[in-house]
């Protein structure tokens, strides 16, 4: 079985391909800053490893020694989306470059030669081709200016992935990504994903403002073609391989917000947009960016070509949306059974005890889920209380069933309290070793 190691795993891309390198009989190694990892990777991962930041260099290291060797492939997804980066560029790069150097460093000392990195289209800038560009314009064009630092970051990494490969005879891969089209509730803070916040609003019945020009087209990916498309790219013999630095676009389908909108408007025909004053930043970046994205050398090398059409991307995103709205619905009148409009801790710890608190408990004596559910709703009543006016409605549990759901709650809470009890109990048992040492030692 494959070894992959995954950092950055709890990101948005970054949980789908542990899930679909899970899916495919790879030994999934996920690591991430955040210090619980979600459940959506635990299930999936087979080992998860929280509180890695790429800027530690010792912390790379360790990570490397006992999870990686010469066999291993890595995935460094960490990187800032690109409106975050210019909001803090300094920080970003510490990330994106400063993690890239550390991560390189680590693979050195175990002898691990592939590594796959998601670059961007923004690293294209104003003076790139508009239509059916290449990832290897980027490598024929290496001054050009992208016209952000998130461009030239991507564009560092890139040289530091070259220099792997030419001097230390490592095997990188590069999947130049579009803006990533998804049903999931949360997303990060880029360009392309005023698309996602256009299909969320629709979903709700809301208006919606775009923040750039109506026939400003950018490409876009949704994200089970481009799961396909990384997977081809981490499993291809090098020998197939043949574009320069083996850089590879993930193209999928290209449009403008005018052509989503009417799209959106065959399936929520009252749906209302308006076109405000631009976000400076958002409105910059899709300016410089290509319309349109080559197919041939992904086909050629790959395999590879995009599936998923616009009208299957909308209606498929607004069903999920719509679908777990209905589901909050559901869940909210199952734990209201007085219909009061309202819920309060009682009904929500019948309901927990119930519904949400089953099965085998995995770890024993140490932690059991049956012993937290007080514990639990008590946090739950303060997280749901959206508003903090000391009621939870339907409207707050709405609101905050967009971004969390009960099980997962549930499951979070238990998975950080073991791990929390499991330290104790650890550095306890410690605690009585080195107590016994010192009383032998007076003896």
């Amino acid at each position: 079985m494959p070894r992959v190691l995954i950092i950055g795993a709890a990101g948005a891309v970054g949980k789908r391909l542990c899930n679909a390198l899970s899916r495919a009989g790879a030994d999934v190694v996920a690591a991430d800053r955040m210090q619980f990892i979600p459940s959506t990777v635990r299930y999936v991962a087979n080992t998860c490893i929280g509180s890695v930041d790429v800027r530690n260099k010792e912390a790379m290291r360790t990570l490397f020694k006992e999870h990686a060797d010469e066999n291993t492939t890595v995935w460094n997804l960490a990187s800032p989306l690109s409106v975050e980066t210019a909001m803090n560029p300094e920080v970003a790069e510490a990330v994106t470059i400063g993690g890239m150097k550390n991560t390189l460093d680590a693979m050195k000392e175990v002898g691990c030669r592939r590594i796959c990195f998601t670059d961007s289209i923004g690293s294209f800038g104003g003076t790139s081709p508009r239509k059916d560009v290449a990832a290897r314009w980027l490598v024929d064009n290496p001054t050009q200016d992208p016209g952000s630092d998130y461009g030239r970051q991507k564009r560092a990494c890139r040289e530091l992935l070259d220099e792997f490969a030419t001097k230390d005879g490592g095997d990188p891969r590069v999947a130049l990504l579009p803006g990533v089209l998804h049903s999931e509730p949360v997303w990060g803070n880029g360009t392309t994903e005023y698309a996602l916040d256009a299909l969320l609003a629709a979903s709700r019945g809301q208006p919606y403002t775009c923040p750039i020009g109506p026939d400003v087209t950018l490409p876009m990916v949704y994200v089970d073609d481009l799961m396909r498309g990384l997977l081809a790219l981490q499993f291809a013999d090098e020998e197939e391989l043949l574009e320069p630095q083996r850089v590879y676009c993930m193209p999928g389908l290209s449009f403008s917000p005018r052509e989503l909108f009417e799209e959106i408007k065959h399936f929520k025909p009252t749906f209302e947009v308006t076109y405000g004053p631009p976000d400076p930043d958002m409105d910059k970046f899709a300016k410089l960016w290509p319309d349109t994205l080559s197919v041939d050398e992904p086909f050629r090398d790959l395999e590879y070509e995009a599936d998923v059409t616009l009208p299957a991307v909308v209606a498929g995103v607004l069903n999920a949306h719509s679908g777990r709205r209905l589901s909050s619905k559901a869940a909210f009148r199952s734990i209201d059974t007085c219909s009061s409009g309202r819920v309060n801790d009682y009904m929500l710890e019948k309901y927990m005890s119930k519904y949400l608190v089953r099965g085998r408990e995995r770890s024993g004596y140490i932690a059991r889920r049956q012993d937290m559910v007080a514990d639990i709703v008590s946090e739950l009543m303060v997280a749901m209380d959206v508003d903090k006016d000391g009621i939870v409605c339907m409207d707050d549990f709405l609101a905050w069933s967009n971004i969390h759901s009960l099980e997962g709650f549930v499951e979070e809470y238990y998975a950080q309290r073991v791990v929390k009890m499991e330290q104790d109990l650890a550095e306890m048992r410690a605690n009585l070793v080195r107590a016994r040492g010192s009383l032998s030692g007076d003896n």
